[in-house]
This record gives C-alpha cells, sequence and structure tokens, in this order.
C-alpha cells in the first residue's frame, strides 16, 4: 500500500503559490507545523519557480523582499485557522497589535460628512487595519455601523471573527452584504449617517467568474511598488465611484503607499490605490495579464 502524499509534497506539485499553501493546510491538524515547514522550504528556495522574481518576471526584486511576499501569503491562509481558537482579549490584542507594523498613518476627509464609502485593498493585514479603522470612526464620528462589501466566495472566519469582536468591544454593526443580483437597493436601505461602506476594490480580473466581470462594470488601476524604481500595474474591477455619487456618500480611499504606511484620503480617480507588492494578497496572480512601467 502506498504511503499517503504529505500536505507539502501535494502544495509541491502545484502552479500558483497560494494554491500550494492552501493544499498544504487542507486537512491537516498540525498547522502550525505545516506552516512553519512551508517557510522552512520558502527560504530554503523549494518554491522559488512560483515566487516573483521567476513567476512574475521580477529578476531584480531582492530575494528578502520575494520571501517576505511568500511568508505573507503562508500566514494570511494561516491567520483563520488559528484566530477563532483566541479569546475575546487575545484576539483583540492581535487586531491592535497592526499598529506596530503600519505604524505610519495618514488620513484626511475623515470629518466628511456621512455617509462614508471607503475602498480599500486586500492587504495582509486587511481585517486588522479595517477592524481598527472602525473602532476610529466609532470613536471620531459615532460610526455605529459598518457595511462591508464581499464577494462572498467561501466561509471567512476572520469577519465573524471581527464581528463578534466590534459588538461586543466598541458597539458597532458589522453587516457583510455579499454582491449578488439586489445589493444595491439592500445596501442603501442600511445606510444612514453614522454609517460606512467598506469595499476591496482591488480584485484582480483573473479571480472573478467571467458574469462578476460584466456585473461590477467599473475598472481601476492598482500599482504595486515592487523596489528599484518598478511599479507593476494591474487592472482590477470596481465600480465604486459611480456607486457612490448614487449613494451620496462621501467617497475615500485607503491604501498602502510604501512599507508602515497607511493612506487615507478623498478617492482621487488620477491617483490609482498603492501597495508594497510583498503586501499583496493577490501577488500569486501576478503572471497573468500584468504591465510594468519604469518611474522616475
Amino acid at each position: 500500500m502506498n504511503a499517503p502524499t504529505s500536505p507539502l509534497a501535494l502544495a509541491q506539485g502545484l502552479g500558483r503559490f497560494d494554491e500550494a499553501v492552501a493544499a498544504a493546510f487542507a486537512g491537516a491538524g498540525a498547522t502550525r507545523h505545516v506552516r512553519d515547514r512551508l517557510i522552512e522550504r520558502v527560504h530554503a528556495g523549494g518554491f522559488d519557480r512560483m515566487l516573483l522574481r521567476s513567476g512574475a518576471n521580477l529578476p531584480e526584486l531582492p530575494v528578502a523582499v520575494e520571501r517576505r511576499a511568500a511568508v505573507n501569503s503562508i500566514d494570511f491562509a494561516f491567520e483563520p485557522l488559528v484566530l477563532p481558537g483566541l479569546s475575546v482579549a487575545q484576539a483583540t490584542a492581535y487586531l491592535r497589535a497592526v499598529e506596530t507594523s503600519l505604524s505610519q498613518v495618514e488620513a484626511e476627509g475623515l470629518d466628511a460628512p456621512g455617509p462614508l464609502w471607503i475602498d480599500t485593498l486586500h492587504h495582509a493585514c486587511v481585517f486588522s487595519v479595517l477592524f481598527q479603522l472602525a473602532a476610529h470612526l466609532r470613536r471620531r464620528r459615532g460610526c455605529d455601523r459598518i457595511v462591508l462589501l464581499h464577494q462572498g466566495v467561501r466561509p471567512e472566519p476572520r469577519l465573524d471573527l471581527c464581528a463578534n469582536l466590534l459588538a461586543r468591544v466598541h458597539g458597532i454593526e458589522l453587516v457583510r452584504l455579499k454582491l449578488r443580483p439586489g445589493w444595491f437597493p439592500a445596501l442603501a436601505r442600511l445606510l444612514g449617517p453614522g454609517s460606512a461602506v467598506f469595499y476591496l476594490t482591488d480584485m484582480p480580473r483573473e479571480t472573478l467568474a467571467p458574469a462578476a466581470r460584466v456585473r461590477r462594470g467599473g475598472m481601476s488601476r492598482l500599482e504595486l511598488d515592487a523596489g528599484g524604481g518598478t511599479l507593476r500595474s494591474v487592472e482590477t474591477v470596481s465600480g465604486s465611484a459611480a456607486f457612490a455619487r448614487r449613494l451620496g456618500a462621501s467617497h475615500l480611499a485607503l491604501d498602502y503607499p510604501g512599507p508602515g504606511r497607511v493612506r487615507i484620503a478623498p478617492h482621487d480617480a488620477a491617483r490609482p490605490a498603492r501597495c508594497p507588492i510583498e503586501d499583496w494578497v493577490f501577488w500569486p496572480v501576478l503572471t497573468a495579464g500584468a504591465t510594468d512601467r519604469g518611474v522616475a
């Protein structure tokens, strides 16, 4: 009888790094052990063909940045496996700890008349950032309801955790609204002056079904800082400007213009969102349709 194939062996046979990580964790009991083994293999060069320097044609990217991107992907997949087991105090402390790694904050426009529509990105710390932003809006402007627009492709334990903690610790209702037929009228009914919408605008076209690409309509661009004066520009699907205008909402954007930095400012269609390449959750899709351009 053949021995069962190990999770890491299954992972090695897949073509995209995030898929390999998901396969390694799937059905694994000792998830911490799997995480440590994956990180060891990254640093040993065992996944190099799947990573940014080779797979995304970025040979000048420092190896340390490439491997940090890989570890971020591993931890993003590991996070929902361990967070549900934390106590309220432990989970709250974990989510608040993002202020240490993202310590430089530029904030403008948060006092605009409500409701607020805030575009944001799938940063490796996205759930911690949204938790902290919601808490800040509660303190600063009495915001008591956050509506998160999402694809609802699969269950997300981190949203369950955030909803529970926001309600218990801050008195905020987190409403998760799937982008399905009828979502816009439902959103309009939910909003008031003390509400805010969080909308993740950086879904690459490759991650959406064809029908969803047509339904969302609008397009935007995300610029990923790959170091050395190079940006990787990615086309994403978003109709946020039109949606915010129809709702009469003040339209803001949250992005990450550099390592350790968060920026919140009024939406400007002429200024693409920014994020360090190693911190963007979807970096494994970069071989499908991204283009490079030099930056002076």
